[in-house]
C-alpha cells in the first residue's frame, strides 16, 4: 500500500515570514526522484491551515505521514491561522486527542516548527514515530532536514533511519543544528487476541493469539462456551505470559495495543498479566458515540465514582461483588446469590454515580477513575467481611475490564464470572496475592 504524505503549513500575517512553499517543493522533488517513488503519494498541500482545515485534511486524506511546517511556541501550542489570517494557537492536548482517533492510520508525524518537541512528546502516546524541534529552527535547517528525511524514506528506509539521515543532512550542509530535531518513539507492540470470533484489523499485529477454539458465542446450533480453569492454567495463561516476556525484551516501559472480541473475564486476565506497576500501558479499542476510539490506561482519572446500591451479609470466606456499568446487573446478582452452590457470606452491588448505560463512562479518564474505585470497593469489602475470595460479576465495557485487571493485586483470590446459558458461572480465578 502506498504511503500518503500530507503537508500542512501556516504562516500567519503577523509572524516572521518562512519559506514554507520552498519546503513543500523540496519534499515533492525528493519523492519524485526517489528510487521507490511509486510507494508514496503526496496529498494536495494544505496551506494557511486553520484548525478546521487541519482536522478535515487528516480526515479526508487518510495520510500515513503528516508533515507540519510553520511556527511553534512550545507550551502555547502550534501556530495556525484564524479566519483573519492571524495567529491562532492550537492546544497541544486537543491536537493529541485528534491524533488519538487516527492511531490506526497515521504512522509518522513531523513537526518542522520551533519548540515543537512539546507536541511531539504528547502525540507519541498515540503515534509510533513523532519528530519535533527542541529549539528555534531556521528555514535552511528545516528544509535540509526535510529533504534528507524524505530522501531516506524514498530509498526504502524506515522512519528512525530517515530521522537520523535528516540530521546528518543538516551537518553535511555545514549547519551546526543537527541536535535540534528530536524523535519521540514509544515502545509499542500490537497484540491481537481472538476470543469469540477472529476479526481483521487495519495494522499487522506484533503477536496474534487465536483462542476461538476455547470460546464461542451462543447460536441456534450451540450454546455459549467459555474456557474452563484447567484450560486457563495449562494453555491460555502460560502462553500469554510467554508473549509478555517475548515482547518485553529490552524494554522497561511498553505500550500494549490490544484488539479482539473477548469475554470480559479474558480481558481481566490479559490486564492482570500486563500489570501497570511493571511498566505496561494498555491501549484498547472502545466503541463510543458511534465510533471506535482508543483508550489508554495511563490517562489521569476523572472524578467518576461508584455508589453502593445494595450491600448485605456477614463475615465469611466468599464475598460476591457485582458492578453494573453498561446496565442494571442487580437481577443477575440476586439470581447468582440464590442459585449458586458456593456459600457466599456477603454481596455488594454497585453502579456509577452517573448512572448506567452510555452516560456511565464517556472517556478513558472515567474508565480509569471507576477502575480505581472498584478496586477500593473490593479491598474494603474483603477487609470488612474478612474474606479470602472475591467472586466478581462485571456488566461493563471491555476497556474497563482490561484496566481493572491491571490493578487487581494484593486482594486475595478473585474469581471472574461469565454469563452462560442464561446464568453466571465461574470462568477463571486470579491469584492476586
Amino acid at each position: 500500500m502506498k504511503k500518503r504524505i500530507l503537508i500542512l503549513s501556516a504562516n500567519p500575517t503577523n509572524t516572521t515570514r518562512l519559506r514554507l512553499d520552498k519546503e513543500a517543493q523540496e519534499i515533492k522533488k525528493a519523492i519524485e526522484r526517489a528510487q521507490q517513488r511509486d510507494q508514496f503519494e503526496l496529498a494536495q498541500p494544505c496551506l494557511a491551515v486553520t484548525h478546521r482545515d487541519l482536522r478535515r485534511a487528516i480526515l479526508e486524506e487518510n495520510p500515513q505521514i503528516v508533515h507540519f511546517c510553520g511556527h511553534g511556541m512550545g507550551d502555547e501550542g502550534l501556530v495556525l491561522v484564524d479566519d483573519a489570517g492571524e495567529v491562532n494557537f492550537l492546544n497541544t492536548d486537543a491536537l493529541a486527542e485528534l491524533f488519538k482517533l487516527f492511531t490506526d492510520k497515521v504512522e509518522c508525524v513531523l513537526f518542522n516548527a520551533c519548540y515543537s518537541e512539546v507536541q511531539a512528546k504528547v502525540i507519541a502516546r498515540h503515534i509510533d514515530y513523532v519528530i519535533g524541534m527542541n529549539q528555534p529552527i531556521d528555514d535552511r535547517t528545516a528544509i535540509e532536514f526535510a529533504v534528507g528525511f524524505y530522501d531516506a524514506l524514498g530509498a526504502g528506509r524506515g522512519y528512525e533511519f530517515a530521522y537520523n539521515f535528516g540530521r546528518s543532512s543538516i551537518s553535511l550542509a555545514g549547519i551546526n543544528q543537527a541536535d535540534i530535531p528530536i524523535l519521540k518513539k514509544q515502545a509499542r507492540v500490537r497484540l491481537w487476541v481472538h476470543g469469540w470470533v477472529k476479526q481483521p484489523y487495519n495494522n499487522s499485529p506484533t503477536v496474534e493469539l487465536d483462542w476461538t477454539e476455547y470460546f464461542s458465542l451462543e447460536s441456534v446450533s450451540r450454546p455459549r462456551r467459555i474456557a474452563n480453569q484447567e484450560t486457563w492454567d495449562d494453555i491460555l495463561l502460560p502462553k500469554l505470559e510467554q508473549v509478555r516476556e517475548q515482547v518485553s525484551q529490552g524494554h522497561t516501559e511498553l505500550t500494549v495495543d490490544i484488539r479482539g472480541r473477548l469475554p470480559l473475564s479474558a480481558a481481566v486476565v490479559i490486564g492482570h498479566v500486563f500489570q501497570d506497576t511493571r511498566g505496561y500501558t494498555l491501549q484498547v479499542e472502545q466503541r463510543t458515540t458511534g465510533q471506535n476510539i482508543l483508550w489508554r490506561s495511563d490517562i489521569s482519572p476523572s472524578d467518576a465514582k461508584f455508589k453502593i446500591i445494595t450491600e448485605a451479609g456477614e463475615v465469611g470466606e466468599h464475598i460476591l461483588v457485582a458492578l453494573g456499568i453498561t446496565g442494571d446487573a442487580s437481577g443477575d446478582l440476586a439470581q447468582l446469590w440464590e442459585n449458586s452452590q458456593i456459600p457466599f457470606s456477603a454481596a455488594i452491588y454497585a453502579e456509577p454515580e452517573a448512572g448506567t448505560g452510555e452516560r456511565a463512562i464517556s472517556s478513558d479518564a472515567d474508565a480509569i477513575a471507576l477502575t480505581i474505585h472498584a478496586k477500593e470497593i473490593i479491598r474494603q469489602a474483603r477487609r470488612n467481611y474478612r474474606a479470602t475470595c472475591t467472586h466478581l460479576v462485571l456488566f461493563a465495557p471491555m476497556s474497563f475490564c482490561f484496566f481493572l485487571g491491571q490493578r487487581l493485586r494484593v486482594i486475595g483470590d478473585v474469581i471472574c464470572y461469565e454469563r452462560v446459558a442464561e446464568k453466571y458461572q465461574p470462568s477463571v480465578k486470579l491469584c492476586t496475592g
